[in-house]
């Protein structure tokens, strides 16, 4: 009787209804269309837990999600069926890049090419102007003003030139005229350490590229770049040269000058396709990495990704035979054995301990059966033990009824027969029924079903 009760409640708790309960979304599909025309695409789930009863059933609608996604022609292009119509100076299947002109023969320009956004221009170096031919030509500066020239001025090409009628000399100035070479007249003009040119009317000592007059005014000393131009170099190190040769700048490993020469920034070497690394390049300020994929190792050059032997890791990968297999490693085991879950150790067969899922974690529709076993298990356990209570009491009320009255206690306690439940009740009002009630029917026949039922002897 026990055992059919809680085979019953246990199957009533187990299944008690359930609606359907999908799993998480899976990420999204790519678009059918790149851009000009609209595309969708589409993101799936699965089932995570199956309807049970009358529960809830998913609908179609749970699983497949479909969206529009799509990029319009841009800069001005044109769709054509699914594919845009660019305008002169832009590329790309949505017309996103812009085309630089120069790349190609310079634009076609004489001097120098300028890209721009969508199109691009020519332009000519000092001394040229640019006609409607896109050609540079030479500008006659002698033409205007007399090229700012005093006495005489020689147009050539791409400049000009300022001269003086003899005896009168040109000035440092480039334009003026001195009334006389002060240079050879003035005595004092000998003693310029590196040269002599006419400034206002007068000599001044001059100074070849790199040097400075210094408070003699008539020797030249070296210029150091690196103290009268902090900002030169910026983030390196300044290296003073001597005379002409210019300051050098050493920026280090992984940096080099900007375009105006003067800083130190750092170099993309990932990007400049300088860094060489056979995989993964992963660029960091002042150098770079090499990266490898799993079952790969960077090599002696820090360059090229080498197959790794896993088998040689200390400690080893497997517990018994390791096969190295190019990118990876599989394990294997002697013939009495088989591997567990992990896919590393061995362990006879038979005896592995396997995982509740294929991963070897608990699924989140396991966890949630086995926590409804769980309380299934400890409701049936609860009404096991208020069954037996009950079952309990009434034993041991019918034993005390029946044994009072077979033996004529004196003081038995009174029963009455309740015919709303056809049973005998144990009487608490009085005394003085128990004779009567004994002979009457019902409580034969409740006699005789307790004799039966819990072992109560005639004796």
């Amino acid at each position: 009787m026990l055992p059919l009760l809680l085979s019953v409640l246990f199957l009533h708790s187990v299944s008690a209804k359930q609606d359907c309960i999908p799993d998480q979304w899976e990420d999204w599909s790519s678009c059918t269309t790149t851009c000009g025309a609209t595309g969708t695409r589409q993101r799936s789930r699965k089932i995570a837990i199956l309807p049970t009863v009358d529960g809830v059933q998913c609908s179609s609608l749970d699983f497949l999600e479909v969206e529009g996604c799509n990029r319009f022609c841009e800069n001005g292009g044109i769709l054509q069926s699914t594919m845009c119509q660019c305008l002169q100076g832009y590329s790309g299947s949505c017309c996103e890049l812009d085309v630089d002109e120069c790349a190609n023969a310079n634009g076609g320009c004489q001097h120098k090419c300028v890209n721009e956004i969508g199109s691009f221009k020519c332009e000519c170096f000092a001394g040229f102007e640019l006609n409607d031919m896109n050609v540079c030509k030479d500008i006659d500066e002698c033409s205007v003003g007399n090229g700012g020239c005093d006495n005489l001025c020689m147009n050539y090409y791409g400049s000009h030139v300022c001269g003086c009628i003899p005896p009168k000399i040109l000035e440092m100035d480039g334009r003026s005229c001195s009334s006389e070479n002060h240079c050879v007249t003035d005595p004092d003009a000998v003693h310029c350490e590196h040269g002599c040119v006419i400034h206002n009317n007068q000599f001044k000592c001059e100074c070849p590229e790199g040097f400075t007059l210094n408070e003699s005014n008539f020797e030249c000393d070296d210029i150091d770049e690196c103290q009268s131009n902090p900002m030169f170099c910026a983030g390196g190190t300044c290296i003073s040269g001597r005379g002409p040769n210019k300051a050098l700048c050493n920026c280090g490993i992984g940096r080099g000058l900007d375009s105006d020469g003067e800083k130190c920034i750092d170099v993309d070497e990932c990007k400049a396709g300088i860094s060489q690394c056979s995989h993964t390049c992963v660029n960091k300020n002042a150098g770079h990495v090499c990266l490898c994929p799993a079952g790969m190792i960077i090599g002696k050059d820090h360059k090229t990704c080498e197959d790794e032997n896993e088998c040689l890791r200390d400690p080893p990968p497997c517990s018994h035979s390791c096969h190295d297999l190019t990118g990876s490693y599989a394990c294997a085991c002697p013939a009495n054995m088989e591997l567990e879950h992990d896919n590393r150790t061995c362990c006879e067969i038979g005896k592995c301990i396997r995982p509740l899922s294929a991963e070897g974690k608990t699924t989140t529709s396991q966890k949630l059966v086995i926590a409804v076993s769980v309380l299934a298990v400890v409701i049936v356990g609860i009404l096991v033990v208020v069954i037996w209570r009950m079952l309990k009491r009434n034993l041991s009320t019918s034993e005390k009824v029946l044994r009072a009255i077979k033996h004529g206690e004196p003081s038995p306690p009174d029963v009455f027969y309740n015919p709303n439940t056809e049973s005998m009740e144990l009487e608490t009002r009085g005394m003085g029924v128990a004779d009567e009630v004994s002979r009457a029917e019902p409580y034969q026949t409740f006699h005789r079903k307790n004799v039966k039922n819990y072992g109560i002897t005639e004796e």
